[in-house]
């Protein structure tokens, strides 16, 4: 995420440091599923309420055996944006509504299960009523993890200044469809996913 918020949701202001819930080792920050669904919503800083119409809904894909993580934006403006992030390097930005695809190639692939690797430890907090475990790394990222199960319940993006909140997370949920981890024929530089397979792309949703 280097390269790459529920509205109306109150944040609870973070309270003192105390010891971390036995479920969740505050010892080291907790690693990512091999595979997972995440349903987000990004809420802005500077529009915490959504009055100005900045917010929106975020799905991602992350598939660490297939090398790919895929990132649904549904945005304000009733349009879609597909972030396709593959192993290789290969990125690509897709508005499927107007068949317009942006490539991107990148010295690094997606995201290692324990990119957290390094994080400070900030203690625990109470965040969207669950208590967390805080973690920050390199100016970049508040990541608030259950302190029961580990399981993201928020993230703040320093430079973004913006939360993403957790709506609905399932642990070895794939994509609907394997397709969608291939750029669809209107990209360039088209590559296959690690299986080095490629299919045609099904329509994407708008």
């Amino acid at each position: 995420m280097a390269r790459r918020a529920l509205l109306g949701l109150a944040l609870c202001l973070r309270g003192a440091p105390r010891v971390a819930a036995a479920g969740c080792p505050s010892s080291a920050p907790p690693a990512w599923p091999v595979r997972f669904k995440i349903l987000q919503r990004k809420v802005p800083a500077d529009d915490a309420d959504c009055g100005r119409g900045t917010c929106s809904n975020v799905t991602a894909y992350y598939d660490w055996g297939r090398q790919a993580n895929l990132i649904i934006v549904r945005c304000p403006a009733n349009s879609t944006l597909w972030d396709l992030e593959l192993g290789s390097g290969h990125s690509y930005y897709i508005h499927p509504g107007l068949r317009q695809c942006m490539f991107h190639e990148f010295d690094v692939g997606i995201l290692r299960r324990s990119w957290l690797e390094g994080a400070t430890f900030l203690g625990e907090s109470f965040l969207n009523g669950r208590l967390c475990q805080v973690w920050t790394k390199d100016d970049f990222i508040d990541y608030y993890a259950d302190a029961e199960d580990c399981t993201p319940v928020s993230w703040f993006f320093h430079t973004m200044r913006a939360w993403f909140h957790t709506i609905d997370y399932l642990e070895g949920e794939a994509v609907p469809d394997d397709n969608f981890f291939s750029p669809p024929e209107y990209c360039p530089n088209r590559t296959a996913g690690l299986d080095g397979l490629h299919h045609e792309s099904p329509a994407l949703v708008v």
